[in-house]
């Protein structure tokens, strides 16, 4: 039971990292934490996203924006880093419920003010973005929709946003795999599911371009405002 629903977890968040870039964590620690534990539960969907990040990175390779994605990255890796030393001194849970709250009022309004939308990519809005996304990624392993919020008003059409995305998630990732290692938190035993995991994103990727393929740019912004929305609500109901 428990190889056929990673297996259909992972096609499910294949379909919704392909769709509005990010996601597929915050799908698969829904399902994980009741098959892991918490250590190997976010190590798992770590090590799957991250190879499918890379697939997705190698694909829009050609359309990253590096003055946009550079300055966030930066700051998301080093933040995580730092946050992340620090995490077992604070009430996280209070925490997890604010960051709920503040997604889901964010979706809100930027769904209400859509058509006014329209972010500069400059440095200074990147260093920002990149510094509370690095905060909440830190805390709640959660950095995705924050960022994502930028770079689709950043970025001109679906490709720029998904190099983007995806260079930012390969280049984090690996900060935050390679800082499990060092830990000792990232175990042998993961690796069949990992693999398993890994073509069922893959096969969920090729579905979720085919739904891409039928939305306008219009739509795919508010299908992203959306789902942040769904990622904080998400987040909300694991605490209660």
């Amino acid at each position: 039971m428990i190889w056929v629903i990673t297996a259909v977890g992972c096609v499910v968040a294949g379909i919704v990292q392909a769709v509005t870039g990010f996601g597929s964590v915050v799908f698969m620690m829904m399902i994980f934490p009741f098959f892991f534990d918490m250590i190997d539960a976010p190590a798992l969907a770590l090590v799957i996203n991250q190879l499918y990040c890379m697939v997705l990175l190698w694909q829009y390779r050609h359309h990253v924006r590096w003055r946009i994605v550079l300055p966030p990255t930066i700051l998301y890796s080093v933040i995580n880093f730092v946050v992340a030393q620090f995490v077992g001194q604070f009430d996280l849970r209070g925490l997890t419920v604010a960051l709920a709250l503040f997604l889901m009022a964010l979706s809100v309004y930027f769904l209400a003010v859509d058509r006014r939308i329209k972010v500069k990519p400059h440095p200074a809005i990147g260093v920002g973005v990149g510094i509370f996304s690095g905060i909440t990624a830190g805390f709640f392993a959660i950095g995705g929709p924050p960022v994502a919020l930028y770079m689709v008003s950043a970025t001109d059409d679906y490709k720029s946003y998904q190099g983007c995305m995806q260079f930012l998630f390969t280049v984090t990732g690996i900060v935050n795999l390679a800082g499990r290692a060092v830990a000792g938190n990232l175990h042998g035993e993961i690796l069949p599911y990992a693999a398993v995991g890994t073509v069922c994103i893959l096969l969920g990727a090729l579905v979720g371009n085919r739904i891409v393929r039928r939305l306008n740019a219009e739509v795919f912004r508010l299908v992203v405002y959306v789902f942040v929305g769904v990622s904080g609500l998400i987040l909300l109901l694991q605490q209660l």
